[in-house]
């Protein structure tokens, strides 16, 4: 427990990095919450007509997604910052277990991870209520979709700690992480038969996009558990063998 407070006591004394983090989301929030719904009020349905207003709904929770870059950043940063700025070591002879100090650093990042969706979601609601509240109607559904972002955050966080703590870099780990993204998985989606099975489109699973990933939300929930099992172990090997004096 103690190394648990003290992982969250170093997220707490980087205030600078942290709100830079939020604000960036915080942007991105509002230019598309705003995008989806003048996007919706120029097409004006009629209303209890058309189905666009259950796909408003699911639309805006959509844009809370855009917490996950962010959560994976944050993930990278929270093991990567003290090998950049050298205090590892002093984390490391305070507890020689590298072992737990990883598996904190891992259940805090994923905590921090699913935290930044808050913000996220009260400037999406707070837009939406402002400007369209009378076409609003945000059943169970939606708050289950909004749940899963809360999870797939937490998720993206964790996998951003365990990329840091395998390079040891900031740069190089938001690289690695980005060039998969953009286009690592893109191509083996195109040439493999397992693209189901991949990362990000495990993510979709468990954000509710069957569609983009095949995957439900069980499967993909399971898949991107494969992925952080070994990804996690792939980490703790490296780390415990990594000299940082």
């Amino acid at each position: 427990m103690g190394l648990v407070v003290a992982e969250a006591r170093k997220i707490w004394t980087s205030p600078r990095t942290v709100l830079g983090i939020i604000l960036a989301e915080l942007a991105i929030v509002a230019i598309g919450t705003a995008s989806t719904i003048d996007s919706y009020l120029s097409s004006n349905p009629p209303l209890g007509i058309s189905d666009a207003r259950p796909r408003l709904e699911r639309d805006l929770i959509s844009v809370i997604g855009s917490s996950l870059l962010f959560a994976l950043i944050l993930g990278v940063l929270v093991i990567t910052w003290e090998y950049r700025h050298g205090t590892i070591t002093q984390t490391f002879l305070a507890t020689p277990v590298r072992e737990r100090v990883l598996a904190a650093k891992l259940f805090v990042g994923g905590l921090a991870g699913a935290a930044l969706v808050l913000p996220a979601l009260v400037l999406m609601l707070a837009i939406s209520e402002i400007w369209i509240s009378d076409r609003l109607d945000f059943g169970g559904h939606d708050v289950q979709l909004a749940g899963r972002v809360f999870l797939a955050a937490a998720i993206v966080a964790i996998l951003g700690v365990e990329i840091g703590s395998c390079t040891a870099r900031q740069l190089g780990a938001i690289i690695v992480a980005f060039a998969w993204a953009a286009f690592a998985e893109p191509a083996l989606s195109t040439w493999s038969s397992l693209d189901s099975y991949l990362p990000i489109r495990a993510i979709d699973g468990v954000l509710g996009h069957p569609g983009q990933s095949g995957l439900s939300f069980e499967r993909g929930l399971l898949t991107i558990g494969a992925w952080m099992v070994a990804l996690g172990a792939l980490a703790a090997w490296l780390t415990r063998r990594r000299d940082i004096t």
